[in-house]
């Protein structure tokens, strides 16, 4: 399968957002929005959780125990890992807590939390966050595949999108930055720990997730490649969205050239 995405993972490996991050204020832009491909990402992981194993009562033995103890272990450091203070914490309260170090503002993604745990569904709390158009169809898509798709579509969106793209597009950003990271330590701890994490268990374990829900099923092997194909491609949109931003915040912020 990963033969037939080399050309979009190729696309995203590349993309010019890596290089153009060199300032502290181009990284308060990118982590402004990046935040809500953090949180939806717990939803798929949530959901394979949810269809792999018992969560409800009374419990039931799995009926896929290998893929039930692979994705345990995965959501057992998502949700609950040790932050850059030795302190158990989600990867979620981690990046939060790297926003605030370089002074992110979270202001966007903080309304559309509040407004989901009073109760709002996903299109209002994003409307009431007043999200940019290209995060939200990030988002619904992500959300949509998380509640509806099968569980083949889940996990491939969840290694395509996520586990196998993260360590390579952290490598990148860490390498190109242009950002000390003795300025930025909780980001910078954050991004290494999804590299080892991502790159030695977490993708390894989505890959052996995702061959025994397929199995020899054709079918669910060709969905299965569709969802990772349209998972890269709407992380390059999210991507082209943020450069873009960035873009622009730089050319409001250029003093004016003079006419001479």
């Amino acid at each position: 399968m990963k033969n037939q995405l080399q050309s979009v993972t190729e696309t995203l490996q590349h993309h010019r957002l890596y290089q153009s991050i060199t300032t502290l204020d181009q990284l308060r832009e990118f982590m402004g929005i990046h935040v809500f491909a953090v949180w939806d990402f717990m939803t798929l992981v949530k959901r394979l959780q949810n269809s792999l194993t018992c969560v409800s009562l009374p419990w039931k033995n799995p009926d896929n125990i290998f893929a039930a103890r692979l994705i345990n272990e995965i959501v057992f450091y998502e949700e609950t890992d040790l932050n850059f203070d030795g302190q158990p914490a989600s990867h979620l309260t981690m990046y939060l807590e790297a926003m605030e170090e370089i002074q992110a503002d979270a202001s966007c993604f903080l309304t559309f939390i509040a407004a989901l745990e009073r109760g709002q569904d996903l299109e209002a709390a994003l409307e009431e966050a007043n999200t940019p158009d290209f995060v939200r169809e990030f988002v619904r898509a992500n959300i949509q595949v998380a509640l509806d798709g099968g569980d083949e579509e889940v996990a491939a969106n969840f290694l395509y999108g996520r586990e196998d793209a993260i360590p390579e597009m952290f490598t990148q950003l860490l390498s190109q930055w242009g950002v000390d990271e003795s300025r930025v330590p909780r980001m910078t701890y954050y991004l290494k720990r999804h590299i080892d994490l991502d790159g030695d268990e977490h993708g390894p374990a989505a890959q052996k997730i995702l061959e025994s829900l397929i199995g020899g099923c054709e079918h669910a092997r060709t969905r299965a490649l569709r969802a990772a194909e349209q998972a890269i491609k709407g992380r390059i949109r999210l991507w082209d969205g943020i450069l873009l931003q960035i873009e622009q915040a730089e050319s409001s912020t250029r003093p004016e050239r003079i006419a001479v």
